[in-house]
């Protein structure tokens, strides 16, 4: 478990999430962007693994499964609800993940309904191996396509098949459940509004940089703008992670509301009920001066 807000330091982590929860380790993905300086960088969880303050939980590599049911209590701990990412160092809907841990992890969160937890894949067709397994307070995720994956360059028109099928696995999801579904453009290194029209069944986006180490490099503001003028016009909440602010203070994307601010949530479920983990959320806004979300 780790808390993404440091009280002390004003520190927030991950700042969409309130805490990080694994009970799975490990990715087999190997994931690389190429940026527009043409810096090429790699996977976070990867490099905190193999050289950096994980590498003693990762003993086989980072492209290891590993499982870990101790943390299937800790998933659930806590009355406080939370927003919870369950798949911050993993891919839990990868291939090499057996089912009898996904389902184990799946049934955990199904006891703790307070919570709302946030799962991140980019291996989005065997996400419907579990349709009839899914939580509903699970919020059902996929990455968008990198531009190295497993070890090989991927074309363009590869990257445009993968986004094609992550769609189409969480419009199935949303319409076979009524879990949430979202997408973490983190980083954006090509335009993704070449795949992505009005048609998207996104309820939620997070954008962000990309990161090598303590470096940010920033995607192009224009691939930024085509893809918020698309969430705007399709009233899809917005959240920008912290390390893309940068960009918004070198370039006028062109209105005060394309150049304001985001940390958005979905704020209802598809019954319109309140989710208290955002709500939650929201009052931490208020305390601690972050933004709100509308």
């Amino acid at each position: 478990m780790t808390v993404q807000f440091n009280p002390k330091s004003g520190g927030r982590g991950i700042q969409w999430c309130d805490e990080t929860r694994n009970a799975t380790g490990g990715c087999l993905h190997d994931c690389k962007w190429q940026m527009p300086d043409g810096t090429i960088a790699g996977c976070y969880a990867k490099e905190l693994a193999e050289s950096g303050q994980a590498k003693g939980a990762y003993p086989q590599g980072f492209e290891h499964h590993y499982w870990r049911p101790n943390g299937l209590r800790e998933l659930t701990r806590g009355k406080e609800p939370l927003l919870i990412f369950c798949d911050s160092m993993s891919d839990m809907f990868a291939k090499n993940v057996p089912e009898q841990d996904v389902r184990a992890i799946l049934r955990a969160l199904r006891t703790a309904p307070h919570h709302t937890y946030q799962s991140l894949t980019k291996a989005a067709p065997q996400i419907l191996k579990y349709l009839d397994d899914l939580p509903p307070n699970l919020w059902v995720g996929v990455s968008s396509p990198p531009d190295w994956f497993m070890g090989n360059r991927l074309s363009r028109s590869q990257q445009h098949a993968m986004l094609c099928k992550s769609m189409e696995v969480l419009r199935t999801v949303k319409e076979r459940t009524g879990n949430i579904v979202w997408m973490s453009a983190e980083p954006v290194s090509w335009d993704l509004t070449t795949v992505l029209n009005a048609h998207h069944p996104l309820d939620w986006i997070v954008i962000g940089a990309a990161s090598r180490g303590a470096r940010y490099f920033q995607p192009d503001a224009q691939q930024i703008k085509n893809l918020l003028v698309l969430m705007d016009d399709t009233k899809t909440p917005v959240f920008y992670k912290g390390n893309i602010k940068p960009l918004f203070q070198a370039h006028d994307l062109g209105s005060p509301i394309l150049n304001r601010w985001r940390e958005d949530f979905p704020r209802t479920d598809r019954q319109g009920h309140p989710i208290p983990a955002v709500e939650h959320r929201q009052a931490q806004c208020r305390e601690h001066g972050w933004t709100l979300s509308t």
